[in-house]
């Protein structure tokens, strides 16, 4: 037996363990984050966790190794798929060709809505045949989804028009920089971690990012416009867990887990919104005497914007074409659930308001 299927059938007997005996112990779900246990996003998960363990009357609860004290992001997935950890926080921009397909929510389609994103994400993961093969094949079960919220821009300069990023040096990653590129901005790769000098010292002109992210790095003390484009959002960018460790839960703890999971994404939507207004209303009142402008590209320009990211988009459906994956296909089930949740959230509102 190989060491990958050694290490699968000990996770698998481990929980097995404790559900024969759940009668005198609960069942631990060993989760991995790559972040601090602080912030709206470890709320969530907290949450989640909360409830799982509220549903299941004490018998799942879930145990967190924030940092990446158990697994880093980069390694989530396989550690993940490998039973280092029964469940984690997967980031698809690290696993590009494991998950190519699930790397759809990363794409600058038109979707800058956070309900509407994520229930559109979560649906096609549950439902489209491609998917459910990508994840069979990392051994892991998708069970919900995070968002980063819609893409902006911060510089330390006004920006009028698209044609003003000509020649400007933007920091932007994925498909958004090759975009950004391609309207003559000067693209640069760094992480956030290293923005704030570089937009202070002039080595950069403006960053890709999202309001919560300004505001968690200071940015706004160094960068005072932001252009808000509202150019989708990364969802590639979930919770996920090991095949047999999630097979090897009692049916009515598996109905308990899917049922959580699915309410977590309302639950999401509705702090990333919430809390992305707050962000955005922090920053432009001001904070110790610092504050942002925010403007807009003219409607003519933006359609610019989501030319450019088209092109983005069509890239990758020919990739996902060239690696065998039905990817023109995937990309129109994906759309025609973000149109659908759309129109849904245009008649009735936010559930939450609902």
């Amino acid at each position: 037996m190989s060491s990958r299927n050694l290490l699968l059938a000990g996770a698998s007997l481990l929980l097995s363990a404790g559900l024969a005996g759940q009668a005198l112990a609960e069942t631990v779900i060993r989760y991995a984050d790559y972040g601090p246990n602080r912030g709206s996003r470890a709320e969530a998960l907290q949450w989640w966790a909360d409830q799982i363990e509220e549903r299941s009357g004490g018998e799942v609860t879930v145990e967190f190794h924030w940092g990446g004290a158990l697994l880093g992001g980069k390694a989530t997935l396989n550690g993940v798929s490998t039973g280092v950890a029964d469940a984690g926080t997967v980031i698809g921009f690290f696993t590009p060709s494991e998950l190519r397909g699930y790397n759809i929510g990363d794409l600058p389609v038109e979707n800058s809505d956070e309900w509407v994103g994520l229930r559109a994400l979560f649906e096609l993961a549950n439902e489209n045949p491609v998917l459910q093969e990508e994840f069979d094949g990392s051994n892991v079960v998708y069970l919900s989804n995070f968002t980063t919220g819609p893409i902006q821009l911060i510089c330390t300069q006004p920006v009028p028009d698209v044609a003003a990023l000509s020649g400007l040096k933007v920091r932007a990653s994925g498909p958004y920089g090759k975009a950004l590129a391609d309207l003559g901005a000067d693209v640069q790769r760094m992480s956030q971690a290293d923005v704030y000098p570089a937009l202070d010292s002039g080595l950069i002109d403006c960053n890709q990012n999202y309001y919560y992210s300004m505001l968690a790095y200071k940015q706004y003390e160094v960068a005072d416009h932001v252009v808000e484009l509202d150019w989708g959002q990364n969802m590639s960018f979930g919770i996920f867990m090991n095949k047999n460790s999630y097979e090897a839960l009692s049916e009515a703890n598996r109905q308990v887990v899917d049922a959580v999971s699915d309410d977590f994404i309302d639950h999401m939507a509705q702090v990333m919104i919430e809390e992305l207004e707050a962000d955005r209303a922090k920053m432009v009142e001001g904070i110790d005497g610092e504050s942002i402008t925010v403007t807009h590209f003219s409607e003519a320009d933006r359609q610019k914007v989501l030319e450019a990211g088209q092109k983005q988009v069509e890239a990758w459906v020919a990739e996902a074409e060239d690696a065998g994956m039905a990817g023109a296909e995937l990309l129109a089930d994906y759309r025609e659930r973000i149109a659908r949740y759309a129109a849904e959230q245009a008649a009735k509102g936010y559930p939450w308001t609902r």
